[in-house]
């Protein structure tokens, strides 16, 4: 751009010097002496003649540097153009990347709240497995003491079994635990027999 304004002023320079030089040869011109013997016929002198021929040279010169400098502004021209579309899409990117960062930041906050609601679900969850693990151990131990009873006394066994059988009708006791306290039942209550009649021998 620096050597395109240097261009700009030497042309505007050179159109000054001709615009001078143009005085001066309408100058000469005004003042040729006609010819003594032929009519319409000026006489010019080598001074003179030099003079015009220097104008001539300048006009081309300037000419060509005119043709110059209009290429020159169209390419500005061009170039203003282009600054002016690229300035539009520099807007429009300038535009969509701070909606983008405003998604990214909305994006990032929520990815920051679920990761929160994800820690406490994990402490929720956390919390749920212990009290789980603690029924089990809790209900484990109900069904062994229910079947510890089985080795009891008739009429305990019989009140425990009753009760056993209530928690199976009523959902709590699945079918394996009412089967395994079954089996007790049954073979302490087969069993009674025999400690009855060996009770009886001795």
């Amino acid at each position: 751009m620096e050597k395109d304004k240097k261009a700009l002023e030497i042309a505007s320079k050179k159109s000054s010097e001709l615009d001078k030089s143009t005085t001066d040869i309408k100058d000469t011109v005004n003042n040729l002496k006609k010819a003594p013997i032929i009519k319409n016929t000026y006489t010019i002198s080598e001074n003179d003649k030099n003079k015009i021929l220097e104008y001539i040279d300048k006009v081309d010169k300037t000419n060509a540097d005119f043709k110059r400098t209009e290429k020159l502004s169209v390419t500005l021209n061009n170039v203003d153009t282009e600054l002016e579309e690229n300035r539009e899409k520099i807007k429009i990117l300038t535009e969509n990347n701070e909606a983008l960062s405003l998604k990214v930041d909305t994006l990032s906050k929520n990815i920051e709240n679920k990761n929160k609601e994800i820690k406490e679900l994990k402490k929720d969850n956390k919390h749920l497995e212990e009290l789980v693990d603690y029924f089990k151990d809790l209900f484990g131990r109900l069904v062994n003491f229910i079947k510890h009873k089985m080795f009891g006394k008739d009429k305990e066994r019989e009140d425990y079994w009753g009760f056993s059988k209530d928690l199976y009708e009523h959902g709590i006791f699945s079918d394996k635990t009412i089967t395994d306290i079954k089996d007790d039942y049954k073979w302490n209550k087969e069993n009674d027999k025999y400690k009855d009649h060996d009770d009886f021998e001795i």
